[in-house]
């Protein structure tokens, strides 16, 4: 199935699922839209009743009084069912907008949490997800809702407009009806190139976002090599391509306009004259005249919002479709296990490799073989080695992100990583990269991280990181903001804040991947104490470039020459 079926299956079972809700809605724009139609015909039978011409007989009473206040009654009512079941379709139809927004953004994150790192790195980058979470969604949900409501709007009070002015006047009807045919070929025309361009818009739009990141999380270096320039002149470059592209869409948008404007002028102006004519001839009677100009007015309102209606279902179905080639994007099978075993009770060996050997794709030489260990709880292992030694490579095996062996066993309490769901895994086992990711949001929430922690745990994980002192400096403290990365920390304060946020998850296993590299001697020292007196019962596997940071472990595996070294 392509992916363009496969996202009108998507679209129609939400709809499917929700069809009393929408069948409802329905209901409601349509007597919403009878009641719109009623109302001018009504003001013209009262016209009529003024000028002593025929009027429907069940109007009729033998006090002229009460044939009155029965116009005037069903005239008020109409309105008062127009605002009733406007209320009921903005509830029910409308609504649906907003529950597909929440959907399509929690698919979204359900799918991509699964990809694999290679899709990650190079077809779903920062940018293209950003732009798929933030404005695919935003605008592929208005056809599961408002869309949809100004389409049967459209449909039910064009109908119901169109027929009551056959009833009025047939030539009139139908001479407007010919005015208006070009109308839909000119907005097929517009609604394919408004299409392209807005699939356009978001690639460059996707391209920008990738770029602000590379340059935000950049900003340091740029300061060092005083490369600043560069970066700006290729932001702006950018920014001004997106900038043209989504003003050429905007300008394609506003083109309706005129096209529908110059249709329903038009049609008014023939409408009129011909009304006047017919009017004098004695053809059609005041209270007819008056009701055929409010159902024109009636009938302009939706021939002006086809284009628009037209153009808003398109992108939303070019939205949904780059939203549905993430949702079939194939996942990582070893990250989807829902098995959900637990850790039992009298685990053995909580980490274990036995005869480990890893290469990269197209290289007949491992990067490292024959590593055999195995750690039980609380023990602690260092790994050291030159730079391209594979340390961290071997951190993301260890932890279960990379799963592609060339040889060789990993083992999670006893079992292979399989025999675990992902999410269970990732609650049981914390890793501090090299390379600190915080989100611009308080420190409270980096630490917590949607965890329902008291303030008083919160300090006690910043106290373990040695960021306690800093963080109490800070005017705010654990509500300080953080700009995007955590740019208004430095290094090192980045570092122990992300293990401050790795030791709240409280892992039975943790992996530091050199993660205190910014981190001066002194404070390195007292986390280290503050690592070994609380952590007991943590199994830890801990990377450094300095054999210092290591002076805690049990044992240092050395990548150097594959050997493995105890510590006194």
């Amino acid at each position: 199935m392509n992916i363009t079926n496969h996202s009108r299956l998507l679209w129609k079972n939400f709809l499917l699922n929700r069809w009393p809700i929408y069948l409802w809605g329905a209901f409601s724009v349509l007597m919403t839209n009878f009641m719109q139609v009623l109302a001018p015909k009504n003001i013209g039978w009262i016209v009529d009743f003024f000028n002593h011409k025929p009027i429907p007989k069940f109007f009729v009473e033998s006090d002229q009084k009460q044939t009155f206040l029965n116009l005037f009654f069903v005239l008020v009512l109409s309105r008062i069912i127009i605002n009733i079941f406007r209320f009921f379709w903005r509830i029910t139809l409308g609504r649906q907008t907003h529950y597909a927004c929440a959907m399509l953004r929690r698919d979204v994150w359900d799918h991509v949490r699964f990809f694999k790192k290679s899709d990650l790195d190079s077809k779903y980058t920062k940018g293209s997800l950003m732009n798929a979470e933030a404005s695919d969604t935003n605008s592929a949900r208005f056809i599961f809702g408002f869309t949809l409501v100004a389409i049967t709007d459209v449909a039910f009070l064009g109908f119901f407009t169109f027929a009551t002015m056959l009833l009025i006047n047939s030539s009139m009807a139908i001479l407007s009806f010919f005015v208006l045919l070009f109308i839909p070929f000119m907005v097929r025309k517009l609604s394919s190139k408004e299409v392209e361009q807005y699939r356009i818009i978001q690639d460059t739009l996707s391209s920008f976002n990738d770029l602000s990141s590379q340059a935000v999380s950049t900003l340091k270096l740029q300061r060092l090599t005083q490369t600043g320039s560069f970066w700006e002149k290729r932001l702006m470059n950018i920014a001004e391509n997106h900038r043209m592209q989504k003003l050429k869409g905007i300008n394609l948008s506003l083109m309706y306009i005129p096209v529908m404007g110059i249709a329903t002028i038009v049609s008014y102006v023939i409408l009129f004259v011909f009304g006047i004519i017919f009017t004098f001839n004695g053809k059609m009677s005041v209270g007819d005249f008056i009701s055929m100009q409010g159902l024109i007015f009636l009938l302009h309102d939706p021939l002006m919002s086809l284009g628009f209606i037209v153009s808003e279902w398109k992108k939303g179905f070019a939205a949904l479709d780059r939203l549905t080639d993430i949702f079939t994007n194939p996942k990582d099978p070893n990250l989807i296990s829902d098995i959900g075993h637990t850790i039992p009770i009298s685990c053995e060996h909580v980490l274990s490799v036995n005869n480990l050997a890893f290469s990269f794709d197209n290289q007949d030489i491992p990067l490292f073989e024959n590593i055999s260990f195995s750690l039980s709880k609380g023990d602690r292992l260092g790994i050291c080695g030159a730079i391209g030694s594979g340390k961290s490579t071997l951190i993301s095996l260890l932890c279960g992100l990379e799963r592609k062996v060339l040889r060789g066993k990993i083992k999670f309490c006893d079992q292979d990583f399989s025999f675990f769901s992902h999410e269970f895994l990732r609650n049981q086992i914390g890793i501090v990269p090299q390379k600190p990711f915080l989100f611009a949001d308080s420190i409270k929430e980096n630490v917590s991280m949607g965890q329902l922690l008291s303030d008083e745990d919160i300090w006690f994980f910043l106290e373990l990181a040695g960021l306690r002192d800093d963080v109490e400096l800070f005017p705010d403290k654990l509500e300080t903001q953080l700009g995007e990365w955590g740019i208004n920390l430095s290094g090192g304060q980045k570092q122990r804040l992300t293990l401050a946020r790795a030791l709240a998850k409280k892992p039975n296993l943790l992996f530091l991947d050199d993660c205190l590299s910014a981190v001066d001697t002194l404070t390195e020292e007292k986390i280290l104490k503050n690592l070994d007196q609380f952590l007991n019962d943590v199994t830890l596997v801990w990377v450094a470039h300095r054999k210092s940071t290591l002076k805690y472990c049990h044992r240092v595996l050395e990548l150097n020459n594959f050997s493995e070294s105890p510590i006194a």
